[in-house]
């Protein structure tokens, strides 16, 4: 194999390389809201009791632009989830599908607290989500999201 031929073999597969993370990238941007929206169906299945004798659940389209690590820009349309009661609101912001700890993270607006869920994947690529707490900048150890864990969540931002 001549030396142009390796150069060329190369760059082939550079070039293969670089669309094949951008095809991943774009998979993953327009996967990311289906993932999102299966997330407020379990917190809306959760809170079901609750929504009976008056709180409320509505979802506001927002957009979201973002750069993947391959740093391509991406934008893209999602919903943030917002719960109201006793004239107080909890948002659910999907911030970012690229994270560095993670496969994506949505903000929860809490009172003098970054609190956020971070979902992870693991090795049969299956999602889970975590709770986190970031106080006094120091982060706090990432806990399962579990129904309680949220409703606890939902109790303190709505002062319920």
């Amino acid at each position: 194999m001549s030396k142009a031929d390796e150069l060329a073999a190369k760059l082939k597969q550079t070039r293969h390389s670089h669309a094949d993370d951008i095809t991943c990238a774009e998979l993953e941007i327009d996967c990311w809201p289906a993932q999102v929206y299966a997330l407020y169906h379990r917190i809306e299945t959760w809170l079901q009791p609750v929504t009976e004798v008056g709180l409320k659940i509505r979802r506001n389209p927002t957009h979201i632009c973002e750069t993947s690590p391959d740093g391509e820009s991406h934008d893209y349309a999602i919903d943030q989830l917002v719960i109201e009661a006793n004239n107080q609101s909890l948002t659910f912001d999907p911030i970012a599908r690229f994270t560095e700890d993670g496969a994506g993270r949505v903000q929860i607006t809490l009172p003098d607290r970054n609190t956020y869920l971070l979902r992870t994947v693991d090795e049969h690529h299956e999602s889970h989500w975590w709770m986190q707490t970031v106080e006094t900048g120091q982060q706090l150890d990432a806990i399962a999201l579990t129904e309680n864990n949220l409703l606890s969540v939902v109790q303190e931002g709505l002062a319920l």
